[in-house]
């Protein structure tokens, strides 16, 4: 290999007559300092400049000037790491500078050299226009090689832009870094977004602090590059805002960058290399557990619960079938839910057979094991059902968020459409902040899981935790987070250097790590128990819902087949008065101790009152007939008044009559047989003029 080079070396200095070797080794020596892959040219180049280019093992790419306005897409399909080379004429050159800009915007760090020809140009003002379009790295050297010294013409932007003029030697540093150190520099840049990646708190002496992943990154870029960071508007601590409302900052050039994790949207330019790949998930409630007035229902389910039930009907079935075997009378529903079988079952005592047989009484036994078996199991399970009460079943699906009354709290509307009904969305990002560190367990909440390490080391102080990372729930998986930068920023290349170097060494991971002792020291977060401790408590009222529910239908379906017996027990008496359109009302109400009352309400004649009595006593057989009247002397006169209804009834039905006096007790129920129809005539006076007729129906009835 060193044979090689030195045949090279010889067939250049043959080649190359004294002066002209300076550009080969010129080219040498930026070579050996920059270890670049090609060489682009740019302008009318001379001959001996590609000529020297021959000799280096690199690729020459060269553009024409006369066509300024191609872009060739550099930074796209050609690797970074070339040098650039400008040749000046004796006018301005503008297509040459239009050329630059168009191909080298976007690769503005990228080494530029400008060989001038004509010694009266003013470098100054190229070098003023290669700063206002953001070039770092510019070099300036004449042509005129006869001279026995070159002079070098340059500028550095920091801290303030300085005009550069040095002496190439061959120990010059042709190109110098710039990034190293910034000497103080003040950089614009903004910050926003959320603990625990920023922590924001005012210290003892009232200055800002800033923590968190982002806070220590600020110091870290400080103190890497020499530089300060300053922010164009003053920072409101206690109105932190978005990372999203920061990229028109940066877009618009107010800031360099911004330090505020976002993830990057096509086109994918204008943003660092990625420090994190995030996922969005599901921070749902823990399940609570099922109230105990649900407890009754839980202990069986339905097949256990309806093989109980056939078992039942089996045992009452054979119960029926033995009894009637043996000569017992058995009722046709008993096949189906003999009354021994459900008492037994309900651990209830129930009674035998007379001198039953060996076959029922082994029946019985078989009823008595199974209720105590089944009492038992019911027992055992209610109880440990109290003990520990089950939990509601875990969130598994969106759809089974959909079903709960749950919902999840949101920012942005960026969500699926079909479950768009699950989604709280708050459109205040501060609300939102609070509402998510709120605890609230009414509501679920979607946050990445760098969040979720926070939550979970806080609630490891909670008595019982109160929410659960759904990992299987997640909206975005392996989102890269990136802070957005200025599209041709300068400062790209040493901040995704930084990032690369904080994630190889592990500090960011570290930085995440110390984010809970952080929002404790800045009195974000403190050690409180927010969970929900099990305590005793005694049985209440609403904890007999079921029950009382159960109560409720049983009284109510009972009452509902006692008027249908009434209805089906007075059927035909039903079916005539529809028949016959009579307006009447007669309730019959044998089981009074009283014996057999009927109220007969009329405003019609005593005839209508005789019939209806015959027909009375074609149903129903009574004695004697008690008459009650208002004696009171005020009211009308009827037709039928004194003793003209007595005997006109005595007369028609055959029977003895009864007429009270309403101030006198006549104890009827110790002198006289139950067996009566008590006649009561009411006036169309008010109810109070009745007051003492009444008052003696209650005494003597």
């Amino acid at each position: 290999m060193r044979q090689l080079w030195l045949f090279q070396f010889i067939l250049v200095a043959v080649q190359c007559p004294g002066w002209q070797c300076f550009e080969l080794q010129f080219l040498q020596q930026l070579e050996a300092e920059l270890h670049f892959e090609y060489v682009l040219l740019l302008g009318n180049s001379e001959p001996i400049w590609l000529k020297s280019l021959w000799q280096l093992p690199v690729s020459v790419i060269q553009i024409d000037e006369q066509f300024p306005h191609v872009n060739y897409n550099l930074s796209k399909h050609h690797a970074k790491n070339f040098l650039s080379i400008g040749f000046v004429g004796d006018d301005f050159p503008e297509a040459l500078l239009e050329a630059i800009h168009l191909n080298l915007r976007m690769l503005n760090t990228v080494p530029i050299l400008f060989v001038m020809r004509n010694q009266k140009m003013r470098v100054q003002t190229l070098l003023e226009w290669c700063w206002l379009h953001e070039f770092l790295n510019v070099q300036f050297i004449y042509e005129d090689f006869e001279q026995p010294g070159h002079i070098l013409y340059s500028y550095t932007p920091f801290p303030i832009l300085q005009f550069i003029e040095r002496r190439l030697e061959n120990t010059t540093l042709l190109f110098p870094p710039r990034m190293t150190d910034l000497h103080g520099y003040q950089l614009p840049f903004v910050v926003g977004g959320s603990a625990p990646r920023l922590i924001v708190y005012r210290g003892s002496d009232g200055e800002l602090m800033y923590t968190g992943f982002v806070g220590n990154l600020m110091k870290c870029i400080e103190q890497r590059f020499n530089c300060r960071l300053v922010q164009p508007h003053p920072f409101n601590e206690s109105a932190i805002p978005p990372a999203l409302q920061l990229i028109g900052a940066v877009r618009n050039g107010s800031a360099e960058f911004a330090l505020a994790a976002i993830y990057p949207q096509w086109p994918f330019a204008g943003y660092t290399y990625p420090f994190e790949l995030m996922s969005w998930c599901l921070m749902m409630p823990v399940p609570e557990e099922i109230p105990r007035r649900e407890l009754y229902t839980l202990v069986f389910e339905w097949p256990a619960f309806l093989l109980t039930l056939l078992a039942l009907v089996a045992i009452s079935l054979v119960l029926g079938m033995a009894l009637r075997l043996h000569g017992y009378r058995v009722r046709a529903n008993e096949f189906v839910l003999h009354n021994s079988c459900l008492r037994g079952l309900l651990g209830q005592s129930f009674a035998e057979v007379f001198h039953a047989p060996p076959l029922v009484r082994g029946i019985y036994l078989e009823i008595s094991v199974l209720g105590i078996l089944i009492a038992a199991w019911y027992n055992s399970y209610f109880s440990a059902y109290v003990t520990s009460a089950p939990l509601r079943p875990p969130f598994t699906s969106y759809d089974s968020i959909a079903r709960s009354q749950t919902k999840i709290v949101v920012w942005t509307a960026d969500s699926m459409e079909k479950y768009e009904s699950i989604f709280h969305f708050e459109p205040d990002y501060k609300q939102f902040i609070e509402l998510r560190d709120s605890f609230n367990t009414k509501y679920g909440y979607m946050l990445p899981l760098e969040k979720w390490l926070l939550i979970s080391q806080e609630q490891k102080v909670f008595s019982s935790p109160l929410f659960t990372m759904q990992e299987e729930l997640c909206f975005f998986r392996a989102i890269p987070i990136v802070f957005p930068i200025k599209e041709n920023s300068i400062f790209q290349e040493a901040l995704n250097r930084l990032i690369l170097e904080s994630l190889a060494t592990g500090l960011i991971n570290h930085w995440r790590e110390m984010a809970f002792t952080e929002m404790i020291k800045a009195g974000q977060m403190s050690l409180v128990d927010r969970g929900k401790p099990k305590e005793f408590r005694a049985m209440q009222l609403m904890d007999l819902q079921q029950i009382s529910l159960g109560f409720a239908l049983m009284m109510a379906a009972a009452a509902l087949v006692f008027l249908l017996e009434l209805m089906w027990f007075y059927r035909q008496q039903i079916r005539d008065r529809a028949r016959n359109g009579d307006s009447s009302i007669v309730m019959d109400c044998p089981a009074l101790i009283l014996g057999c009352l009927w109220l007969i309400c009329l405003g019609a004649n005593a005839s209508k009152v005789v019939h209806l009595l015959d027909r009375i006593r074609q149903e129903s057989r009574f004695d004697y007939l008690l008459l009650m009247k208002n004696r009171n002397a005020t009211l009308p006169d009827q037709a039928w008044n004194g003793s003209s209804l007595a005997m006109e009834l005595m007369d028609e039905l055959s029977i003895p009559v009864l007429q009270l006096d309403e101030n006198v007790s006549y104890f009827l129920h110790n002198s006289i047989s139950n067996r009566l129809v008590s006649v009561v005539y009411l006036s169309n006076g008010r109810l109070e003029e009745h007051d003492g007729l009444l008052r003696a129906l209650v005494a003597n009835l």
